[in-house]
């Protein structure tokens, strides 16, 4: 089959949707079908585009491990990002990506990843002249994650936003979601059940069984006798991380190191609050080439969501946490996705989003009683072993893309 999948991110990105985009294109190629990747030049997490891509023609095809790589440019946010501005970025995307769909040739089924929503517009614009099969595969649900994070309020951009989520789920021949809290959520917007299927994000639980490593430790800020609090990944607005910071600046009297890795547009933001407040016992770091390793050198694992976000952003991180085999303390909704799969497997505690005391609470329960928390860790990494294997669910993806109807021949 020949099989277009759409997404902003891709390789060499590590982080967020990037890494689920570049194993799902490789498995299909490495599955004996022709796969093209339709792609922006790598940003995340920092919001600017890789040094080694720089300087490159605009539109620039790449070939790597079996999947041709077609990237055009994207607009960045050169300030700070607001809702008219992550518009144009998220616009932007889906124009060139139709600019550069032209020389794609014949095509079977046409795969979007979604957000951003209007690259669904250009999907269904090229599976339509191919006469191909058209799946939109849901890793936010727009507007409602730009809503629950603040990004929108709402008004008549909010309605024109809705008017184009139901445009494309409309023309879909089928969507993919990666919660049944998603499922939900379209099911309420009357997408019949019919066209969803649940495909969650995996992991692979096999690559997080390194051990604690004490130079790793040091890296990240954190003595041997401290309790090392951690959190990896987008430091954006969804994420809150302001309630992390006010939590270590009640910890400060406690043997406990709090550290966050990645980057995002909050950063530095995130630095300056730390500054007036004069936390010495909180880091921050770049993010680490080697993820096991520095999931493995914590004792405490760190999430943290805003309060409005439920359904509509369930965070990939998550599994990887729960694959570190690591307790877990998150400050969620109590009916979000993580909250809801946190107390199903019992790998963490669940405290409000945007209380810092109750997240310097836990952290400090943690702390003082490591021993009696270690089954958290224990019962996550199972779970997710179960439940959330890579090479399960990349087969399920592997069974919906060649699945004919609809496609061309």
């Amino acid at each position: 089959m020949r099989i277009l999948i759409a997404g902003i991110n891709y390789f060499p990105e590590v982080t967020g949707i990037g890494p689920y985009n570049t194993e799902l294109a490789e498995h299909m190629a490495s599955a004996g079908h022709q796969v093209t990747m339709l792609t922006a030049f790598p940003y995340y997490p920092h919001w600017r585009i890789d040094p080694a891509y720089r300087r490159r023609r605009p539109i620039l095809v790449e070939h790597i491990n079996g999947v041709r790589v077609i990237r055009s440019p994207i607009m960045l946010p050169q300030a700070r990002q607001s809702a008219f501005r992550r518009i144009l970025f998220d616009s932007s995307i889906a124009a060139s990506s139709l600019l550069a769909s032209i020389g794609v040739g014949r095509l079977h089924t046409v795969v979007c990843v979604s957000p951003p929503l209007q690259l669904g517009v250009t999907c269904w614009l090229v599976a339509r002249l191919r006469a191909a099969r058209f799946v939109m595969h849901l890793q936010d649900i727009v507007p409602d994650a730009a809503l629950a994070a603040g990004m929108m309020r709402a008004g008549r951009a909010v309605r024109a936003a809705q008017r184009l989520e139901r445009f494309v789920y409309a023309r879909a021949d089928r969507i993919t979601v990666i919660s049944e809290g998603f499922r939900e959520n379209l099911l309420a917007k009357g997408v019949p059940g019919a066209r969803l299927a649940v495909l969650p994000n995996w992991v692979d639980a096999g690559r997080f069984n390194a051990t604690a490593d004490e130079g790793v430790r040091a890296s990240l800020g954190a003595s041997n006798w401290q309790t090392l609090a951690l959190h990896t990944g987008n430091m954006g607005n969804k994420q809150g991380l302001e309630t992390v910071v006010d939590a270590a600046a009640r910890l400060a009297g406690e043997e406990i190191a709090i550290t966050l890795v990645g980057d995002g547009q909050s950063r530095r933001g995130l630095e300056q609050r730390a500054a007036h407040l004069a936390l010495h016992n909180l880091s921050f770091r770049p993010l680490q080439e080697n993820l096991p390793a520095t999931l493995a050198a914590a004792d405490v694992l760190v999430l943290s969501q805003r309060e409005k976000v439920t359904d509509s952003a369930a965070p990939s991180k998550l599994l990887v946490y729960m694959a570190a085999g690591k307790p877990i303390v998150a400050a969620v909704n109590t009916t979000s996705e993580a909250a809801r799969l946190i107390t199903q497997t019992g790998c963490g505690v669940v405290v409000r989003p945007e209380s810092p005391v109750e997240l310097a609470q836990a952290i400090l329960d943690l702390h003082r009683h490591p021993d009696s928390h270690a089954a958290m860790g224990v019962a996550g990494r199972r779970f997710v072993a179960e439940h959330f294997d890579r090479f399960a669910i990349l087969r399920r993806w592997q069974e919906q893309l060649e699945a004919r109807e609809g496609a061309a021949v």
